[in-house]
């Protein structure tokens, strides 16, 4: 509270004495939200509540946030405020969704008695769902601040060398836990191998694509090193999801982008990655075959988890605006776990995003959901399609490319509702928003600026 406090407005002051120092708050806004336990708080905290979110958290990465909006703010010839993006009217509506639904929980619920790591009599459902709405606005924030932030190629690089050093950060923690903790699966800061797996993946598929668009090779390599390091944290990971979303991610990107940036550069950086991750692969297939085809293979595993959707399916049924977010774990140890299987363990909430939204908003929050990304991709996809070369539509096309990666693991494994996974995703929209501001402003002076003018 006292960094909230003090800590802001000497921030914003500092930036207008400073304008410089304004890349150092972007590039500490990116990284920070690898670190949500160090430089994070949760108020009223329920930690031992099994849920995405377990209490109204104020991250750095926030407080970066509210330093960029109030210098941005009293700069407003610089800054001219894009108030109302066209993502704003469908978060508003799963915000409003996701109010209904919390105005229409009913009363806590009894902690069982087997629940024996629950040190708490009640579930209280009326206050879960209000730690799940801060997070969302908290996302907001993020994207508004970066959709209006990156103006130009001066932006957008700030936010690069944020992720480049995010990476590092990461590898660096990521191969300390492997080779001098000897943690077998490594989670790093993360708190489980499958996020860290997907945030390595988001990154390695984002650093893929500057690999190829930059045009010196020294720019190139940096990236390609930083795509493989991505890579090296997700395979000690030994997360399934991860490493094909990684996969997928990067073959879409050179799909895309190696046609658009045919050089020799590129097919010599492309044939030499294919053979270093060939050999990063062997070397790590005793490991990765034990965990793709040992302990429990796949097959039975999604069926597993299918129970969880099962769940989704019978909240969704009885509660039309679904049971409240964050309320998906009591209402299992309550009713719906017995319900769908008596020997399955209750209060696990379901891995695909999708049923989870289902079970806790209902219908109602599902179509809420797809009107946001609908609108989302009808303004990235073009990025694929249009053959544009610049460092701005690599970045949209880049950001979207991650956010693929992100929803693949997001039908498997929470993926976008924990909250590093949600903020990077609400930086990586804020890009895509931003490109398409820049365009369409590209387009409206293009006459104006062929004439002369």
């Amino acid at each position: 509270m006292l960094c909230a406090l003090l800590g802001v407005p000497l921030g914003i002051v500092a930036c207008l004495a400073r304008p410089a120092l304004t890349r150092g708050v972007v590039m500490l806004m990116v990284w920070a939200t690898c670190e949500p336990m160090k430089v994070g708080i949760n108020f009223f905290s329920r930690e031992f509540y099994r849920a995405n979110t377990r209490g109204f958290e104020v991250t750095l990465a926030d407080l970066c946030a509210l330093i960029l909006f109030g210098y941005m703010l009293l700069k407003p010839k610089v800054f001219p405020m894009r108030w109302n993006p066209p993502l704003a009217w469908p978060t508003r509506f799963y915000l409003l969704v996701g109010l209904v639904s919390w105005s229409l929980v009913g009363p806590s619920l009894p902690v069982p008695t087997e629940a024996l790591r629950v040190p708490y009599d009640l579930f209280e459902v009326g206050l879960y769902p209000l730690f799940e709405l801060f997070k969302i606005l908290r996302g907001y924030l993020l994207f508004w601040v970066i959709l209006n932030y990156v103006r130009d190629e001066k932006g957008a690089r700030d936010i690069l060398w944020g992720i480049g050093i995010t990476v590092l950060y990461m590898g660096y923690l990521t191969l300390s836990s492997r080779y001098l903790d000897g943690i077998h699966r490594v989670k790093a800061t993360l708190g489980h191998p499958n996020s860290l797996a997907t945030y390595m993946a988001m990154m390695g598929s984002f650093c893929f694509a500057f690999c190829l668009q930059s045009r010196k090779w020294i720019l190139s390599m940096l990236w390609g090193g930083l795509a493989v390091v991505c890579t090296v944290c997700v395979i000690l990971t030994i997360s399934r999801g991860g490493l094909a979303s990684l996969l997928v991610g990067i073959w879409l990107n050179a799909m895309i982008l190696l046609p658009r940036h045919l050089n020799l550069k590129n097919i010599a950086l492309l044939l030499l990655g294919i053979v270093l991750a060939g050999a990063l692969l062997a070397a790590a297939m005793d490991t990765l075959a034990g965990r793709f085809v040992g302990e429990q293979d796949a097959a039975s595993d999604m069926a597993y988890r299918g129970k969880y959707n099962d769940q989704a399916r019978l909240m969704a049924s009885d509660h039309g605006f679904g049971v409240g977010l964050g309320n998906f774990s009591a209402t299992s140890w309550h009713r719906y776990a017995a319900q769908v299987d008596p020997d399955l363990p209750p209060g696990t909430p379901a891995h695909n995003n999708w049923y989870l939204t289902l079970g806790e908003l209902g219908w109602p929050g599902v179509v809420a959901l797809a009107l946001l990304w609908l609108r989302y991709f009808g303004l990235a996809l073009p990025f694929y399609v249009r053959a544009r070369k610049d460092l701005l539509s690599t970045l949209g096309l880049a950001g979207c490319t991650s956010i693929i990666v992100n929803h693949i693991q997001s039908l498997v494994q929470l993926g976008y509702r924990q909250t590093p996974l949600f903020s990077m995703t609400m930086i990586f929209m804020g890009l895509g928003v931003a490109v398409w501001y820049r365009r369409r402003t590209d387009r409206e002076t293009g006459p104006v600026q062929a004439m002369g003018i």
